[in-house]
């Protein structure tokens, strides 16, 4: 009986620690796999970030008009973050859109205007 609550103990440690090391590996990666842990790591919060439409790097991955955005996106204290999102169709070029994500997971975005965005994210995707 005790070997098999040390065993048990030992396993509850290593799988934690490994569920730990995931998470803060996949907390800024943007691909497919990071996406996923982070659609559910209890150690991201939720949170907005802003980006501006390019759509020179856009690409239609899928082969059915979604094209996949490559970008950097500012959260709401301007600190620059890769996100890879795919929108439904062509995006418009030089529009803004506030994502609403959990790590480099995207629920969903829309499009945003200057006055509804901080100014000193406006001002760092116009420098970009």
């Amino acid at each position: 009986m005790r070997n098999l609550l040390k065993f048990l103990f030992i396993s509850v440690i290593v799988a934690g620690g490994l569920y730990l090391a995931v998470c803060i590996h996949a907390k800024d990666s943007t691909d497919q796999f990071s996406q996923a842990i982070n659609q559910y790591n209890f150690l991201v919060k939720r949170e907005s970030r802003y980006v501006k439409i390019d759509n020179s790097d856009a690409k239609d991955k899928d082969g059915y008009g979604n094209y996949t955005y490559n970008l950097i996106s500012y959260d709401e204290n301007g600190n620059p973050h890769k996100i890879e999102f795919m929108g439904m169709g062509k995006l418009k070029q030089n529009h803004y859109l506030k994502l609403d994500t959990k790590g480099s997971y995207v629920y969903t975005y829309k499009e945003v205007f200057k006055k509804n965005m901080p100014s000193d994210v406006y001002t760092k995707l116009n420098t970009q």
